[in-house]
């Protein structure tokens, strides 16, 4: 199906284009009589060939890379937000010849505001040139589970001036993308360990014994023992406070799946809320 269209846009493309070079019906000499509609045809011819230029790209990145639609990655979503500026600029001649207004007019004609629309239009610019350098890079990409700030979770979507971030809670938050590129960023994705860590904290009598604890949390996780490192168990006090004590159970997985996390995560909570309410706090 994919194909049918490029071929299709290919071929509305290429009558046009003979249209005008076999000057078919005289339509040159009326083009030229009618300014606008001159005008209206450059742009369509324009913006027909950066739609089939950007569809041939994304096909064929696609077969080399084994994409199958609608799955997309951090060069298929750079290549839309760069050809959305070129459509931008298409529209935006259209609207110059559809008014009669000459480019150089115009350019003149606006120079007076040039500096409000700069400032005004600054950050919105800046997103979008920061947008460029973030899907063209390798460094965060689609798919990443990354902490920005209080917000973790899983980039699903790069737009020309928006990162959209799926988080544990299931919350879709969206940042500006200057926001992202200049904040300390945690990749959990990216990182050669993928350490996982579960922060709790227990009433100071409940526990006699610390190792009768992480081996509850082990039992509790068994059935994911295949994608766990079997060594990497970890059970730490990170702080003894009056009434309670800190802990952070620890474990490494073969390979970093935010849902194996989420499940994970809600079987050790389970077990250690299940403990508590069993456990018979001393007098």
């Amino acid at each position: 199906m994919r194909k049918f269209f490029i071929g299709l846009k290919l071929i509305v493309l290429a009558l046009l284009l003979m249209i005008r070079a076999i000057d078919l019906l005289g339509i040159n000499a009326f083009m030229d009589d009618h300014n606008v509609l001159s005008g209206v045809f450059n742009v369509v011819v324009y913006l027909l060939s950066i739609e089939l230029v950007k569809s041939l790209i994304i096909y064929l990145y696609r077969q080399r890379k084994g994409l199958k639609y609608p799955e997309n990655d951090n060069f298929i979503f750079g290549i839309r937000n760069l050809f959305i500026l070129f459509y931008t600029f298409g529209l935006f001649f259209l609207m110059l010849a559809l008014t009669k207004v000459q480019f150089t007019n115009f350019v003149f004609s606006i120079s007076i505001v040039a500096a409000a629309l700069a400032i005004t239009l600054k950050e919105f610019l800046s997103d979008i040139i920061t947008s460029m350098l973030m899907t063209f890079s390798r460094e965060l990409e689609v798919g990443d589970v990354i902490k920005i700030g209080e917000h973790k979770g899983k980039i699903v979507n790069m737009s020309l001036n928006k990162t959209a971030i799926l988080t544990e809670d299931d919350d879709m938050v969206f940042l500006p993308n200057t926001k992202v590129y200049l904040s300390d960023i945690v990749n959990y994705t990216k990182r050669d360990i993928k350490k996982t860590s579960i922060s709790f904290e227990i009433g100071i009598g409940i526990i006699q014994d610390v190792e009768e604890v992480e081996n509850l949390l082990k039992n509790a996780v068994a059935e994911y023992k295949d994608k766990i490192r079997p060594d990497s168990y970890n059970l730490r006090i990170l702080d003894i406070k009056k009434d309670y004590l800190s802990f952070k159970f620890q474990y490494i997985l073969y390979k970093s799946d935010p849902d194996l996390e989420k499940s994970i995560r809600k079987k050790v909570i389970r077990a250690i809320y299940e403990f508590i309410n069993k456990s018979e706090i001393p007098d």
